[in-house]
């Protein structure tokens, strides 16, 4: 099946924000700075790749 336009990467944010939003209801907040941590280091790997 095919996507047009911005429809299906918008579907996919929205299914991606509904599950970090159950996720967040869920697990405690320590989990959710490891996971910041990790995002940001990954980041700054992909800034430093990129430039």
């Amino acid at each position: 099946m095919r996507w047009k336009g911005n429809g299906g990467k918008i579907g996919c944010l929205t299914v991606l924000l509904g599950i970090f939003l159950l996720l967040a209801l869920v697990l405690p907040p320590g989990f959710w700075w490891f996971v910041l941590g990790v995002l940001l280091i990954f980041v700054g790997f992909w800034i430093m790749r990129c430039r």
